[in-house]
């Protein structure tokens, strides 16, 4: 099966409470950072300040609906959390010459150094604390859409042509990745400071 290795330790954990594009225009505003989640075969719920807010993509969420179309609308069971690394965002700020960290709406933010590959995440991940482990499993790259290219390019008017090449940039998970619950059905919990580990 493979040796585990550990990556990093959470950094920030967020949710954001609406679909992040609004008439075709990337809207950071939405997002909320929470001092927890709750992550369950039904989606992501943050804590904070003792209130549970649901996430955008949760099954419960108001805007949401069950199905495989529709993808910004819809409640899709191995797509439930998404992590980012911060070495991806010193490498977006590079290149668009700023890039806030968790800007890609991102659940969880590991810190980390280098560049990290949907390969490296694909034989499953975990997230650790103490004794106790998250198994999650089905990681995808989070395709980056051009309203965000062009939110991180500070000017939603430019033309598709040239958000090409920024977009293809973000790609390959650069803009972070999607995975599933493996084995849990009951609600985990997910904080600042646990531990992210891929297969070796």
């Amino acid at each position: 099966m493979g040796e585990w290795k550990k990556l990093g330790s959470i950094v920030l954990c967020q949710i954001h409470t609406d679909r992040m594009i609004h008439d075709g225009v990337y809207r950071d505003e939405l997002l909320t950072k929470v001092e927890s989640l709750w992550l369950s075969p039904d989606g992501v719920v943050g804590l904070v300040g003792g209130q549970a807010i649901l996430q955008a993509h949760h099954r419960l969420h108001p805007t949401r609906v069950i199905g495989t179309t529709e993808k910004h609308r819809t409640y899709l069971p191995h797509r439930l959390l998404s992590f980012g690394f911060t070495s991806h965002y010193g490498a977006m700020a590079e290149h668009f010459g700023v890039a806030t960290l968790g800007c890609a709406a991102e659940d969880i933010i590991i810190e980390y150094d280098q560049q990290v590959s949907l390969a490296e995440v694909s034989s499953g991940v975990q997230i650790r604390s103490g004794d106790r482990i998250i198994e999650l499993a089905g990681a995808e790259v989070a395709k980056p859409c051009v309203p965000f290219t062009r939110y991180l390019l500070g000017d939603q008017r430019t033309p598709e042509d040239k958000v090409a090449p920024h977009r293809a940039f973000l790609d390959d998970g650069m803009r972070g990745f999607i995975v599933g619950l493996a084995n849990h059905t009951e609600p985990v919990d997910i904080t600042v400071g646990d531990e992210f580990w891929i297969r070796a």
